[in-house]
């Protein structure tokens, strides 16, 4: 019965990331992003999760601005060639502060993740990130995300996760260019 609820999970998240898939229009801002990630736990829960510090290579998002300044971001990512097995779904509600046609993109975000280690754990996100837009399609992106893992899961504990990478972005964006231009 406790199998058949993981995978009720993971279908549940499956679907709540790909739902906005299907109502695609002409309007819809989506983008792509590769990133490199790291895990770093607190050296005492390090000790009890097996490692305090985890490479992730690739991480890899999809993202779609929805309205209002929001966008809701489906990523993966997983741990290879480390002690400690570490797979991510997160699942994230961006607001970007109204700058989404700026080049310089500050944005905060909430929202959820299951963490495959030893058993599947669920987590609460919180943090914030910026993307620096170089051209109309490439943009850098940075971020920084707590997780908070409740103590009764003795799989996880709390810990950051921290992620550079490109994003590339499917619609042609119309930059506002007062950040790059020599105009004030």
């Amino acid at each position: 019965m406790q199998m058949k609820n993981k995978y009720n999970y993971i279908t549940v998240v499956f679907l709540l990331m790909t739902m906005s898939i299907f109502s695609q229009n002409e309007d819809n801002k989506w983008t792509f992003g590769l990133d490199l990630a790291s895990v770093k736990y607190s050296d005492a829960d390090g000790k009890t999760i097996g490692g305090s510090f985890i490479n992730q290579s690739p991480r890899i998002s999809l993202a779609k601005y929805m309205f209002y300044n929001i966008t809701f971001v489906g990523s993966f990512s997983t741990a290879i060639g480390d002690t400690q097995k570490y797979t991510t779904f997160d699942g994230l509600v961006r607001y970007d502060f109204g700058t989404s046609q700026n080049n310089v993109v500050p944005y905060v975000f909430i929202g959820g993740s299951f963490i495959k280690a030893a058993v599947l754990t669920p987590t609460a996100n919180f943090g914030a990130g910026n993307t620096f837009w170089f051209s109309d399609k490439y943009g850098l992106n940075l971020q920084m995300m707590y997780k908070f893992s409740e103590d009764k899961f003795s799989s996880q504990k709390p810990h950051f996760m921290t992620s550079i990478g490109l994003v590339y972005s499917f619609g042609k964006r119309s930059l506002n260019p007062r950040l790059w231009s020599s105009k004030h």
